[in-house]
């Protein structure tokens, strides 16, 4: 997504970390942000400067030491007037008992374009204009210990002005290459056994959903999609992890190309851009370690193999990807274990240097 802005120059940022109190003893179930002013340069956006931060927190009637609601924000422009203002929200009410998360922010961005399926050339490219609202909302509510279930709405609103009107947008013109609104409900059934939300180091984290769009949701595509992101972890020695994640996600009807599943980015096989491989299916399993270097500093490796066809009867080996790469962290806030992270990926003619808060995964 844009706010996983893929920084490829020179990148200058520090710190505030703001506290209610001084006395470590007193902090228990306060809140705390931490705040990044950032200078950047990409051959997307040339020069840009902008904020991001986190903000932790307990609701006031939480219980000692409950699981801590999070919000994530940030704000971009750059030399290409390019804005960038979103915020990703967890928030755990009544010790747990509701969990709702999703994102809200607004987008004017630079998208390149690979084409769709895996029969483009590894090297074509063309570059389109969007702008659009989002709205991301999950709200469930615990079933018993640790399951949770409840509904998702999803809305955009894609206003795509093409750059090249003899490139495959414009020609083949899949569904949604002139925008369009995407409205949509979804039923999800999750299970979240993590000791820590943002670097867990055992437990299990599953997301299952059933989604639908169509005119009675307020959408101008009619489609569905099934999907599931499994997530587990294992500790090793001491501070030692490894995180194992499989995903999965099945779509039928009139899919607009901008919703589609993709590979790349930031999460799903770091060394390709965002959106590098993208069709109705997708299917991946990465896997990285992760481990303590010294002081705040740690170290990880990663790897990955996926595929996305437009039917599971098409999926071929030859057009399945690979990744693999290694990153440094460092611990921003040690008792809530948030970690910037730096990663390197490579991939199949690809690669990507990637900077953002908290873990893939």
């Amino acid at each position: 997504m844009p706010k996983n802005v893929f920084f490829l120059g020179l990148i200058i940022f520090s710190s505030i970390s703001i506290n209610a109190l001084a006395d470590d003893s007193l902090k228990i179930n306060k809140p705390k942000l931490s705040a990044f002013p950032i200078f950047f340069y990409s051959p997307d956006t040339k020069f840009g400067i902008g904020a991001a931060g986190l903000l932790t927190f307990n609701f006031k009637n939480d219980s000692i030491g409950a699981r801590r609601s999070s919000v994530t924000f940030g704000f971009a422009y750059t030399q290409l007037k390019q804005v960038l203002i979103y915020l990703p929200y967890q928030l755990f009410l009544k010790n747990r008992k509701y969990w709702l998360y999703g994102e809200v922010g607004y987008f004017r961005y630079v998208f390149n374009y690979f084409g769709t399926g895996n029969e483009f050339p590894v090297d074509y490219l063309e570059k389109y204009d969007a702008d659009f609202p989002r709205l991301r909302i999950n709200a469930l509510r615990k079933i018993k210990s640790n399951v949770y279930g409840g509904i998702r709405y999803v809305y955009d609103d894609f206003k795509v002005s093409l750059r090249d009107t003899s490139a495959s947008l414009a020609t083949d013109k899949p569904s949604g290459f002139n925008g369009g609104r995407v409205s949509g409900l979804g039923v999800l059934l999750n299970y979240d056994s993590r000791d820590n939300i943002f670097f867990p180091s055992k437990g299990v984290l599953l997301e299952t959903m059933l989604y639908g769009e169509n005119s009675l949701t307020g959408s101008q595509f009619e489609y569905s999609r099934i999907s599931f992101d499994l997530s587990t972890y294992f500790s090793f020695f001491k501070n030692h992890v490894l995180a194992v994640n499989g995903v999965g996600i099945f779509m039928t009807g009139d899919v607009p190309f901008h919703q589609m599943a993709v590979i790349g980015g930031t999460k799903k096989l770091r060394g390709y851009f965002e959106g590098k491989y993208r069709d109705k299916n997708l299917m991946l399993l990465q896997v990285e370690y992760r481990a303590p270097l010294f002081w705040r500093m740690g170290l990880v490796g990663f790897g990955g193999y996926g595929v996305v066809a437009d039917k599971l009867s098409n999926t071929s080996i030859q057009n399945f990807r690979y990744n693999y790469g290694a990153g440094l962290r460092f611990l921003l806030d040690k008792k809530q274990k948030i970690n910037i992270r730096m990663d390197y990926g490579l991939g199949y003619k690809s690669s990507g240097f990637y900077l953002t808060i908290t873990e893939a995964f």
